[in-house]
């Protein structure tokens, strides 16, 4: 008796690895088949978020305050960033087309948040 549900154990055991590898080896297809979604997504937020940064820095320039000066640190750090980091991704074409986009949106804020911090 004692040795039926010891085997019985066993067996439940080893079918409950085998769904768990099925479901590890399943959630890793699913991802391999949507990686570009993934990217397309992570890109979109990315994109939206030097979007908001922009809008944020016109909202300022609009209503005349001064910015922080985290926000131009930030702004200019990242642009820095992006500067010193646009040749090693200028090969592939969506590479140039991100790194573009981020130097004119973190350029063109980091010269509003300039101009606010000077003008006001």
């Amino acid at each position: 008796m004692i040795q039926l549900n010891h085997d019985a154990l066993a067996i439940t055991n080893y079918y409950d690895q085998r769904s768990s590898v099925k479901f590890k080896q399943s959630i890793g297809l699913q991802l391999q088949k949507r990686k570009e979604l993934l990217y397309n997504l992570g890109a979109i937020s990315s994109y939206s978020s030097m979007l908001i940064f922009f809008w944020h820095g016109v909202m300022i320039l609009l209503s005349k305050q001064q910015p922080k000066h985290t926000l131009v640190l930030y702004a200019a750090s990242t642009l820095f960033s992006i500067l010193v980091m646009a040749p090693y991704k200028w090969d592939k074409k969506w590479m140039r087309i991100k790194t573009s986009v981020g130097i004119t949106i973190f350029g063109l804020s980091l010269l509003i948040y300039l101009f606010c911090l000077w003008a006001y």
